[in-house]
């Protein structure tokens, strides 16, 4: 074991209409990175043995379901991230959904990876957002060719804060 300091991994969110589609994506984008992780919302779902919220559920139960999905991703990739790996979350994260998922990830800087169609007519532009019908090789590809179109910060810098100068 050495002495020197880890570097943090990067977090990145693929999200699709399919989690097939995005299960797909992460897992050519993790094939291309030297250390990483992929954590898919639909693994925590399968650890679950009871109690689990119905996938068609939009009330306060299904959110609180999914909140939980996503801590639980958030969690298996911080722990990674912290020795070093990139950690790939991929679920359906659409609509207003990813606010709440950056919300979740806060103060972390997210690489968001949207494959789009044409139902997300109602999720925020926010990320890089690649055609959902590329090929997943290709669509990793250009998620690391296009990395700084990838980053949302989930915190605004601190315009009050003093300078280092």
């Amino acid at each position: 074991m050495t002495d020197e300091p880890v570097t943090r991994g990067r977090l990145f969110l693929i999200s699709a209409p399919s989690e097939d589609t995005a299960a797909a994506v992460a897992l050519a984008l993790g094939h291309r990175l030297p250390r990483c992780l992929v954590v898919a919302g639909s693994q925590m779902d399968a650890m679950l043995v009871s109690g689990r919220a119905p996938a068609d559920d939009v009330g306060l139960e299904g959110v609180r379901h999914r909140l939980l999905r996503w801590s639980a991703c958030l969690a298996a990739a911080e722990t990674y991230q912290l020795e070093g790996f990139d950690a790939v979350v991929c679920d359906v994260v659409t609509g207003g959904h990813l606010e709440d998922f950056l919300d979740l990830a806060a103060p972390e800087t997210v690489h968001v990876v949207v494959l789009d169609d044409p139902r997300l007519s109602a999720t925020p532009r926010w990320g890089l957002w690649l055609d959902a019908a590329a090929p997943p090789g290709t669509l990793a590809e250009a998620v690391l060719a296009h990395l700084d179109d990838a980053k949302v910060r989930t915190v605004e810098p601190d315009a009050g804060a003093a300078s280092a100068d």
